[in-house]
């Protein structure tokens, strides 16, 4: 899947945000707002994402690039399974 323009909930905030998902994780682009915690919930069509990073795009306070796993993640062992 390709980026894709949808709407999300980050904590408390609902904004639209770019979305990429793929197989070990999504990637997620939003604006940037007042507030943002990396210890937040994403959730993307009624499923939620534990945030594993977030980044303020070149300190800007303009773009924030965030990549998640899943909150109930199936793909847990993968990064066991990398480290072998």
């Amino acid at each position: 899947m390709g980026w894709e323009l949808m709407p999300l909930e980050i904590g408390s905030k609902k904004l639209d945000g770019q979305v990429n998902i793929n197989e070990n994780n999504v990637e997620i682009e939003v604006p940037f707002f007042k507030g943002f915690k990396d210890s937040d919930t994403v959730k993307i069509n009624k499923k939620s994402y534990t945030i594993k990073t977030a980044t303020n795009v070149g300190g800007r306070d303009e773009i924030i690039m965030i990549t998640t796993k899943e909150s109930n993640n199936e793909h847990k062992s993968v990064k066991s399974r990398e480290a072998s």
